[in-house]
């Protein structure tokens, strides 16, 4: 089964104000590189801050373009992967895993979502 974990951020890391700490980057290769190569990691990738993004959202039968930053916002996603586990529960462990690499690595304050992925294509 897929699942899709966001990583969700607050706005002190979003807008630079509290740097994401260099030892989490020099540990995120490694753990990458032993999740792609069980198959357990398919996809991944961070996003930009939100300065740079836009949102177009429905007004009725109308569409509006909002130009980042999204500062009314209590977390912004900062990225995502796209996992492979047998089943729910393998897939909340690597999500914990995940996350305590980044609790180890002086980045206490990170919040991540795991839904399983429905219909779609899936490759």
């Amino acid at each position: 089964m897929r699942y899709f974990m966001t990583i969700l951020l607050n706005q002190d890391y979003d807008s630079g104000r509290k740097p994401v700490p260099e030892s989490l980057y020099e540990a995120m290769g490694p753990y990458m590189d032993k999740q792609i190569a069980s198959g357990a990691l398919i996809s991944t990738g961070g996003l930009k801050r939100s300065n740079a993004g836009t949102r177009i959202q429905a007004a009725g039968t109308k569409t509006a373009t909002v130009d980042g930053p999204f500062t009314e916002a209590k977390e912004l996603v900062g990225g995502y992967a796209v996992l492979e586990a047998p089943d729910r529960p393998a897939a909340l462990a690597m999500a914990a895993e995940f996350v305590q690499l980044h609790i180890d690595n002086g980045m206490p304050d990170i919040v991540v979502e795991v839904r399983e992925i429905e219909g779609g294509y899936n490759f």
